[in-house]
């Protein structure tokens, strides 16, 4: 019989005993001894008064006996911690949490009861042995509590793990790409029975030695490339787990270079195709000439090609042509020396192609191939003092005194030896240059403006260049090479707009310049708004809660009268006809209103005048000096606004158009000024407009 059905077995026989006793009790039967039953692992039962239990508060009856204090419940294991311990580990302190704990309830593992504490009803705690932790598998843990009441709490599981693995040490750490199967030997540990080595993703064929070493074969077909594997340990469950890594390392070998065809090339031909023999070369091998690298080719293990770039062979010199394998391993070959010869230089073009007689030393550029340090251009067959630039460009210097008169300059390229040679020759002629206007003084003026003198400064100029204006030639003086003065006659000033000025300069070379701008404009000075083309409309907010206030204007059919008592926020603006035409001013009230027969009818109203200045009245004679009519909606003759666009429902909503014959003619850049009053902003029927509209008709 297991030890769980002892306990059980004991836990019936108390509670019958228990039993005979109360039913002794109960009759009297108090001089009869019950003989003491042993419960294992269970504290002593506190004494009992040889009188009957008082009866708990609330309970019992006449006829319902009193419940015993000592009968306990069913305990109820929830849950252990820790639940999980490494095999072969010191056995670990428990916690059982639960409830329905008293002080005889014990802990049980696979049955057997364990050294108990009881903390409270709801903890008790108790030691693992570590002879339970030796193999890998599941304890059952319960509670048990002993009669009176008790019973057994269901059972809760304890798993005896695999530990993870500790990787410390792998021997060999590396072996050349192209090794045979190698054998590897593992050193750490909580390595277990079944434990696998794996290299990247591929499991290897693992052998167990101890729970400190493994040893793993690694296959030949893993060691043909080079490159760095993680090598780890897996444990297998329950437990377990993966190490952390080592590195296991396949190294390229070492390369040596032994000899170059061809070993040497003219400087600045064309890419060029040689072979390298020599020994440890790899698909991944690179090739360096002169320590960059080139493109190249496997053929075999003792063979490479390779291509010289044509930019590497643009200097003379002796180059080292080196090979290498990367690295894990490998390493850079001793150099062989590839010689880049001098060429015969090409001359495609010369800039400048020309230059203005009588100009002063200039250089010039010479563009073609096979150009070195050392190369020399020459003038007409006299070596010039030579700036290298670049494997296709050279300067040098044209001297003032080749450049007196018209003719041409033969230009050649000289190589030194060995090689070079001479080039072919480029002409650069000699001729006049080709005008060029940098600006104008003065560059503007405002229409109707008289003839005025006019400076054109630019650079190319000679005393035969003539100032054109609008195409038309005009008499010229010459000043220098970089000004001309000619006058701008007034009617080229009659209109606003653009007038093109050029300069002309005749052959050899010569030419005409591009144009140069001279602007005629209106005189601009305090205008507000540009009317712009005809149909050019602008909105004007009338903001006349911010608005200056004059004395209120009167309206009596003409230009305003005063009121001197009215004082009323006013707004000006000076516009002007900024097109080539005359055009006729609009202007008109946006307005909006609302009738009877609603509650509180308003209708917008105001004042709009026009004057024919260029400045903003400020005196009483002045403002009263309108031009043509007062609008105030039909109020008067000429101010009716009817064809106003933007008078909705408000009979008052000034407008002065041509359509109603309130327009303003101006002529071309002529300023007028459009005024604006309120003709009240008090009276809620009678309320201002928030903006007005000015357009050309």
């Amino acid at each position: 019989m297991n030890t769980r059905r002892t306990t059980f077995g004991r836990f019936l026989l108390v509670l019958s005993l228990v039993a005979v006793a109360l039913a002794g009790s109960a009759v009297g039967a108090c001089g009869s001894d019950v003989p003491g039953v042993e419960v294992d692992a269970a504290p002593p039962e506190p004494s009992v008064p040889p009188t009957t239990p008082p009866r708990p508060t609330g309970t019992g009856t006449g006829t319902t006996p009193p419940v015993d204090p000592n009968v306990a419940k069913v305990p109820v294991a929830t849950a252990v911690t820790p639940d999980r311990a490494v095999v072969g580990a010191v056995g670990p302190d428990i916690v059982v949490t639960g409830n329905n704990f008293v002080a005889r309830s014990v802990i049980q593992l696979d049955g057997a009861e364990l050294a108990t504490t009881f903390v409270s009803a709801t903890e008790l705690r108790a030691a693992i042995p570590s002879n339970k932790l030796t193999a890998v598998g599941t304890l059952r843990i319960s509670v048990g509590t002993a009669p009176p009441g008790g019973g057994a709490s269901k059972e809760l599981t304890f798993e005896v793990q695999n530990p993870t693995p500790d990787l410390t040490q792998l021997s060999p750490l590396s072996v050349v790409a192209g090794s045979p199967t190698t054998t590897v030997t593992l050193t750490g540990g909580g390595f277990v029975a079944g434990a696998k080595v794996a290299m990247g993703t591929t499991d290897l064929t693992t052998t167990f030695k101890s729970a400190t070493e493994l040893s793993a074969t690694v296959p030949a077909t893993m060691l043909v490339t080079s490159g760095s594997f993680p090598v780890k340990v897996t444990n297998p469950a329950p437990g377990g787990g993966a190490s952390s890594p080592i590195v296991f390392t396949v190294t390229n070998p070492n390369v040596t270079l032994t000899r170059l065809t061809p070993a040497a090339a003219d400087v600045g031909g064309p890419a060029l195709a040689i072979t390298l023999d020599g020994a440890g070369f790899l698909p991944t091998t690179s090739v360096l000439f002169n320590g960059a690298p080139i493109t190249s080719a496997f053929v075999s293990a003792v063979r490479l090609t390779a291509t010289i770039p044509a930019g590497s062979l643009a200097a003379v010199g002796d180059f080292p042509v080196a090979v290498s394998n990367p690295p894990p391993g490998g390493g850079l070959s001793a150099p062989t020396v590839f010689r880049v010869q001098y060429a015969a230089p090409t001359l495609a073009s010369v800039s400048p192609s020309a230059i203005q007689a009588g100009s002063g030393a200039t250089q010039i550029t010479a563009t073609g191939t096979h150009y070195y340090a050392s190369s020399q251009i020459t003038l007409d067959g006299v070596a010039a003092a030579t700036t290298f630039v670049n494997a296709t460009t050279l300067r040098a210097t044209i001297p003032a005194a080749s450049l007196v008169s018209a003719g041409a300059v033969a230009i050649r390229v000289v190589n030194p030896t060995p090689g070079g040679g001479t080039s072919s020759a480029v002409s650069v002629s000699v001729q006049n240059p080709a005008p060029v206007i940098t600006s104008l003084s003065p560059n503007n003026a405002t229409v109707g403006s008289p003839d005025r003198p006019l400076s054109v400064l630019g650079t190319g100029f000679v005393p035969a260049s003539v100032v054109r204006v609008n195409g038309v030639p005009q008499a010229t003086s010459y000043t220098n090479a970089t000004q001309l003065t000619t006058t701008l006659a007034s009617s080229f000033l009659a209109n606003p707009g653009s007038v093109l000025i050029t300069v002309m300069s005749p052959a050899p070379g010569g030419g005409t310049s591009a144009a140069a701008t001279f602007t005629v404009g209106c005189d601009t000075t305090g205008v507000n708004i540009q009317l712009g083309p005809v149909g050019n409309t602008t909105t004007l907010q009338t903001a006349f809660a911010t608005a200056p206030t004059e004395t209120g204007f009167e309206f009596s059919g003409g230009c305003p009268g005063i009121l001197s008592a009215n004082v009323l926020p006013v707004r000006y603006w000076v516009v002007q006809n900024s097109t080539n035409q005359p055009v006729t001013l609009a202007a008109w009230g946006v307005c909006s209103s609302v009738l009877p027969p609603l509650p509180n009818p308003r209708t917008d109203d105001a004042f709009i005048s026009f004057y024919k200045r260029g400045t903003v009245p400020v005196t009483t004679a002045e403002r009263e000096g309108c031009v043509g009519a007062i609008a105030e909606g039909t109020d008067g003759a000429g101010s009716f606004s009817a064809p106003d666009p933007d008078r909705g429902g408000a009979p008052y909503c000034p407008g002065l158009t041509k359509a109603n014959g309130g327009g303003l003619v101006l002529a071309v850049c002529e300023k007028a000024v459009v005024r604006v009053q309120p003709y009240s902003m008090t009276n809620p029927t009678f309320t201002a407009p928030p903006q007005i509209r000015v357009r050309s008709e």
